[in-house]
């Protein structure tokens, strides 16, 4: 907090972030909401909740890009404004008489939208390295983090007040996303000079190309032993860590006896719970957990992944579960902002974005196979055994990682 009071730079950069978070989380509730009424509801609905993943999916290509984007500051201005102008575009598509191809071009416009923000994080990384001091990364990414996912988090709660108290006119609540990217767009302006202090110096070199700068970032992390092991574990982590919500939503359909008051309450306040654990865990730096290792954080965040599926398995406390839920959200709130502050502190500049990009895309990646896993067992033998191969699944992850990584020397700063 006191770096982001004294801090210009970096305040800017918070404020851009969180603006985006919460046009984020506002609309992309109430495009689910638009989706569910449709005549073609649960194609809409399934599409809208995918299409989220696809700009993680393409955080490498727009890492890479980010990469060669010589004059950054200004890379960010732009992208803000072209977000202003598909939102003001699609603000008044919206209104128009609902079929299968206008909601396919609103889907588009949204992708695109978030692909730009995207590429902007991503500009904003070499900044952020320079702005910051060393001995502050820690804390200032889990700061950054933590209001990102506040703004994205509550922003979605609101949003689905929003949209019944202006009685499902989806057109206002465009323009008010369109607002946050231009506000996002004028606080760039505003500080342009002293974010382009911080901007690095490009020097001149050959372009390089895609594929080339794909397999140049590939061979990097190969070399760089511990961040090509933290790429592997993210990626086998969220395998386990995106089917939660699914099996949550899917296990309280039958067990009413984990209910909190109805159905609806009870998903919304288990899934609030990791997002709120997560917040905590990113703003809270002091106490003895900020001084272990990233494969502790990685080891026990899995154990009560674990014992969340045990609680599940018995599902006679609802109260055990959301104690449970709460405790993993916050040790994985504690991990995000590490790997960010080891990928500033330790890749080189003209790579940042590009390993950044990488990270979440392999991360991502884990998504759709967890979810395909492990709702697919529910589906097909029951929802127990679901939860039971996903309790396995971490206990037998944690013994890998105290075989085979807990002992690997993280970078230190």
């Amino acid at each position: 907090m006191q770096e982001y009071m004294c801090n210009r730079g970096y305040q800017t950069l918070i404020n851009v972030a969180v603006l985006s978070g919460i046009g984020d989380g506002l609309y992309n509730i109430v495009f689910v909401i638009y989706a569910g009424s449709l005549s073609f509801s649960t194609l809409a609905v399934s599409l809208a909740s995918m299409a989220t993943l696809v700009p993680s999916l393409l955080s490498m290509l727009t890492g890479y890009f980010a990469d060669q984007s010589r004059h950054k500051v200004r890379a960010i201005l732009v992208t803000r404004n072209l977000q202003f102008v598909l939102f003001l575009i699609l603000a008044f598509l919206i209104t128009l008489p609902r079929n299968i191809w206008l909601f396919f071009l609103l889907l588009s416009i949204n992708i695109v939208s978030d692909t730009l923000g995207t590429y902007g994080n991503g500009l904003a990384l070499p900044l952020l390295r320079h702005l910051l001091p060393e001995n502050k990364l820690k804390q200032s990414m889990g700061f950054m983090v933590a209001m990102t996912l506040m703004a994205q988090v509550v922003f979605q709660g609101i949003g689905s007040v929003i949209i019944v108290m202006l009685h499902h006119n989806y057109m206002v609540v465009g323009l008010i996303n369109a607002l946050t990217f231009l506000l996002s767009a004028l606080l760039v302006k505003y500080r342009f000079g002293v974010l382009c202090v911080a901007e690095p110096q490009m020097v001149e070199r050959k372009q390089v190309s895609m594929i080339r700068s794909l397999g140049l970032t590939l061979r990097y992390l190969y070399r760089n032993n511990f961040l090509f092991s933290v790429i592997i574990l993210t990626f086998f982590i969220n395998v386990f860590g995106a089917s939660m919500s699914g099996l949550i939503n899917v296990t309280l359909l039958s067990v009413k006896t984990m209910w909190l008051v109805n159905y609806g309450i009870s998903v919304a306040i288990m899934n609030m719970m990791i997002s709120i654990g997560m917040i905590t865990g990113s703003l809270v730096t002091n106490g003895i957990v900020r001084k272990l290792p990233l494969m502790y954080l990685f080891a026990i965040s899995l154990s009560f992944s674990g014992l969340c599926g045990i609680s599940f398995i018995w599902h006679e406390s609802a109260y055990l579960s959301i104690v449970l839920l709460f405790v993993m959200g916050y040790f994985i709130g504690k991990i995000n902002p590490r790997i960010s502050a080891i990928v500033l502190q330790s890749i080189p500049e003209k790579r940042l974005a590009a390993v950044d990009g990488l990270l979440n895309m392999v991360s991502m990646l884990g998504a759709p196979a967890g979810q395909l896993l492990f709702l697919g067992i529910a589906n097909v033998v029951g929802i127990a055994y679901s939860w039971f191969a996903f309790s396995i699944g971490c206990f037998f992850l944690i013994v890998i990682i105290v075989l085979k990584f807990i002992k690997m020397d993280e970078p230190m700063f």
